[in-house]
């Protein structure tokens, strides 16, 4: 039987700083830390209109690469765009439903980083997420190899 995957959400007070230190660490840790990735998400609300923007792993992978995380976070025009593929319903990623209910729970300005992943904790992510002025929320260990199949603590640890 396969050890079980960890989720790990993160939460973002307005003020927040994203430089791309989430983005990296995700690469490092899988990179050297023998962390396997199975998904993420990454829920911000802007801080003047209130409006969701959202990145999955299932729409960021479409480019087989972290590009589109790049762009989701450097370039407005195609943080809609993202958001927009990330809202829609696509293979492996998180429902729609799910991304609106994490959303719903951050107020304009803050964020949202989930993670699921196989291995060894992250130290490398949770440094990063410090940095930007996030943290922990909730990590606990759950028989799942996607945020879809782990709805149920995910919008229980953005919800409490």
């Amino acid at each position: 039987m396969a050890e079980p995957a960890h989720l790990r959400v993160y939460r973002f007070e307005p003020g927040a700083t994203f430089e791309g230190g989430l983005v990296a660490a995700i690469e490092r840790m899988e990179l050297t830390g023998g962390t396997k990735l199975l998904d993420a998400l990454f829920v911000i609300r802007d801080p003047a209109s209130g409006v969701l923007a959202a990145v999955d792993r299932g729409a960021g992978a479409r480019d087989s690469s972290f590009a589109s995380l790049l762009d989701f976070r450097l370039d407005p025009g195609r943080r809609d765009a993202i958001t927009e593929r990330t809202l829609a319903e696509h293979k492996g990623g998180v429902p729609r439903d799910m991304i609106e209910a994490v959303g719903d729970a951050v107020q304009a300005g803050g964020a949202v980083f989930a993670i699921l992943y196989a291995g060894p904790p992250a130290a490398v992510l949770d440094e990063a997420v410090q940095r930007s002025g996030g943290e922990l929320a909730a990590d606990e260990s759950v028989d799942a190899a996607t945020l879809a199949e782990a709805g149920p603590q995910l919008t229980s640890a953005v919800t409490s």
